[in-house]
């Protein structure tokens, strides 16, 4: 690997950190101030980037993808940390006396938390739904039980590559459309758009869009470069935050998110300016490293502190929430993701 490509890298991990820090400040109760929504569909923007970027290497050097070592990646680098995850989760609503059900815990290995959340109800009223946080890994493993069969139908053919995916991110748009303005809001279950997967995938499709322009149309991926266009996707950002209609929030919004990160994601990450060095700055790289761990424990932590300190000022609460969550995450990523991935790597020979 090149220092450059390095550093690319590490501006996605430094992506990553802006995005949890957008979920975890929104959830210790500041989301007036940072869109958490906002931080999930950037982490569902650089995996479909980065997914794809990797698919595309590996294909270029031989000629052909191994379906196999995709899913043995999958499995290695998210359940041994997410099962870790469960168990401490179950311990703890045991402690106060909650057990949920059988099918609330395969909803989560078997991915599809996001249904459950929407047509049933996670568990925890003392410790506040800790497996509800999972809904989003769902929506990533349900597209990439599909997108590999796409890729490979047609990595050879990029130009109807992206005409397939402009199809599908414009059906997906029109059916949030219908579901606002023909069923209404006020018809569908609470977070029926925001966590089902065929309302929200299209978020990890924009990534794959851009990581195809930049592998196979280098002279337009030039173009998007330019900082106009970067200053266009932060006007469109701003825009998505700025209008609080629910209606554009939940037929809209996330179209015109995957256009903005589409515009910035050029010069952030391929390009060299104070925004990319400071992604690049180490503390945020190992913060983004250790994301996937502080997206499943931060929100458990919060509410156990909650739960069993009360009376903790909010100031000490925020900062003993920090403080655990960190040290859960680094401890999951240091001796179980890493490990585990590793172990992985060693499979896929």
């Amino acid at each position: 690997m090149t220092v450059h490509q390095s550093q690319r890298l590490q501006t996605l991990d430094g992506l990553r950190a802006v995005s949890i820090t957008l979920v975890f400040m929104s959830h210790i109760g500041f989301g007036h101030l940072f869109p958490g929504g906002l931080g999930v569909t950037i982490f569902f923007f650089i995996s479909g980037f980065i997914i794809t970027k990797l698919m595309l290497a590996e294909w270029d050097a031989s000629g052909r993808v191994s379906i196999r070592n995709f899913y043995v990646r999958r499995l290695f680098r998210l359940t041994p940390a997410l099962l870790v995850f469960v168990l401490i989760s179950l311990t703890l609503m045991a402690v106060v006396g909650e057990h949920p059900p059988w099918e609330e815990v395969a909803s989560v290995f078997f991915y599809f938390a996001n249904y459950y959340g929407i047509y049933s109800s996670f568990s925890g009223e003392l410790i506040k739904q800790p497996l509800a946080i999972t809904w989003s890994l769902a929506v990533e493993e349900h597209f990439y039980f599909v997108f590999p069969v796409l890729f490979m139908a047609f990595v050879s053919l990029p130009k109807r590559f992206l005409s397939l995916i402009a199809a599908i991110l414009l059906a997906m748009l029109a059916w949030r459309i219908y579901l606002v303005l023909a069923i209404g809001l006020d018809h569908l279950p609470h977070y029926r758009i925001y966590t089902a997967t065929d309302t929200r995938a299209d978020s990890i499709l924009y990534g794959v869009a851009l990581s195809l322009v930049f592998a196979r149309y280098p002279d337009f991926a030039q173009q998007l470069s330019r900082t106009r266009i970067f200053f266009l996707g932060v006007f469109l950002l701003v825009l998505t935050l700025a209008i609080r209609s629910e209606e554009f929030r939940e037929s809209l919004r996330y179209s015109i998110q995957g256009l903005a990160l589409f515009c910035m994601f050029p010069t952030l990450v391929y390009g060299k300016n104070r925004v990319s060095s400071f992604l690049q700055w180490p503390p945020v790289v190992y913060l983004g490293r250790i994301s996937y761990s502080l997206y499943l424990y931060h929100w458990l932590v919060t509410h156990s502190v909650a739960h069993f300190l009360p009376e903790l000022g909010t100031l000490a609460s925020i900062a003993l929430i920090s403080l655990l969550s960190l040290v859960l995450s680094h401890l999951s990523y240091r001796y179980i993701e890493q490990t585990f991935q590793n172990l992985g790597r060693k499979l896929m020979v």
